[in-house]
This record gives C-alpha cells, structure tokens and sequence, in this order.
C-alpha cells in the first residue's frame, strides 16, 4: 500500500510538472502575431527561397534568416512600427537596416538592399517603405533578394514563423533611380539643340 501511494504520489508529481513544460513565452509567434506583422517585401511576386537553418560557406556556418527573392528594385517595408537604429554598409550584408519593434522585445534586420530610403534614428510605420531588394554584400553574383532575421538582442530567431501568415502589402511604384535624370537631361539637351 505504500509502494502504491508513493507511486501515485510520483505519478502526480510528473503529470503536473509535464504540464508546466511548455513555456507560452518561449512559443513560437502565434498566428495572430503573424498577422499582426507586415511581409517585408511589398507586392505579390516575391517567393522564399532561403530558410533558416540552410549550409552556408560549403557547411562553415548555418544560414540566420530567410532569403526572399524578388526583381531588384522591388520595395521592401518596415514589418512593424518601430525606428532604425542602425544604417550600415559590411561586406557579407551589403546595404543593411536594423528596425526596432515599438512593441516587440526584438530588431528586425534587413540585408543586401539595393537602396536604403530612411536614416538612422527614424521612426518608421509599418508598411512604410524603407529600402528597395538588391544584391549588395555577398549577394553581389546572385538574383536579388532581400535577408530578412529577427535578433531578440542576442543571437537569432527563425523569422519563418513571424512572417509566414503576415499580409503582403502593394505600394505604389517606386521613382526611378538615375535613369530617369538621364532620360530628361538627354531631352533636355535634344531640345536646346533645336
């Protein structure tokens, strides 16, 4: 009778700390969170082709985020309300941008951008257009895609689950970089010629 309530007892004891394992902090974003996010790159015709986890450098590192490919030139928006606390240029990122949530506990990171269109220490709202798809770093000999991470301040989180269910928004077309300057001053000069 003993050895039974002593068994009932540690039967108890593990039936209520299984209970307790999962940590709802520690889940993975629910799907509302996802929802709640905007997908970094705007438009419809962008597809993931990188995700986290893949062999980097012939199985030297593991890869820290997803890779999203779309034409160059294709606007990539601020997932969240938050500020760019960090505009940068390195040699394996390229073009990057650093975005801290306003209401996450983590920074969004943004890498091989084609143009970077905010400043460092700007508040951005989410949807706001902040830097166009390139292939600027390491990027630089493959299609365009923009390396989107999350950073919770140390380390990485796969950003798969944060944006899997998140809206993709449409913007309106982006000015033209140079070549429209150049289109205009070489009409410009066909004109006066006249």
């Amino acid at each position: 009778m003993k050895k039974l309530s002593l068994c009932l007892l540690f039967l108890s004891i593990a039936l209520i700390s299984f209970s307790f394992a999962t940590n709802p902090a520690r889940k993975s974003p629910t799907r509302a969170l996802s929802r709640s996010l905007d997908f970094p790159v705007a438009g419809k015709r962008s597809n993931i082709k990188g995700f986290w986890g893949d062999s980097r450098d012939g199985g030297r590192r593991l890869h820290k985020g997803i890779d999203i490919y779309a034409r160059k030139g294709t606007p990539v928006v601020a997932v969240c309300d938050g500020v760019i606390v960090n505009k940068d240029h390195t040699p394996i990122g390229g073009n990057t941008l650093w975005l801290k949530s306003a209401s996450h506990p983590w920074t969004a990171y943004y890498a091989h951008l084609d143009r970077q269109l905010v400043r460092e220490g700007q508040h951005v709202r989410k949807g706001q257009v902040i830097g166009t798809v390139g292939n600027t770093g390491n990027a630089r000999h493959m299609p365009s895609h923009l390396h989107f991470g999350i950073s919770p301040g140390s380390g990485w989180l796969n950003p798969m689950p944060y944006v899997k269910y998140s809206p993709k928004v449409t913007v309106a077309k982006m000015p033209a970089k140079k070549k429209a300057v150049a289109k205009n001053s070489r009409r410009a000069k066909r004109h006066s010629r006249r």
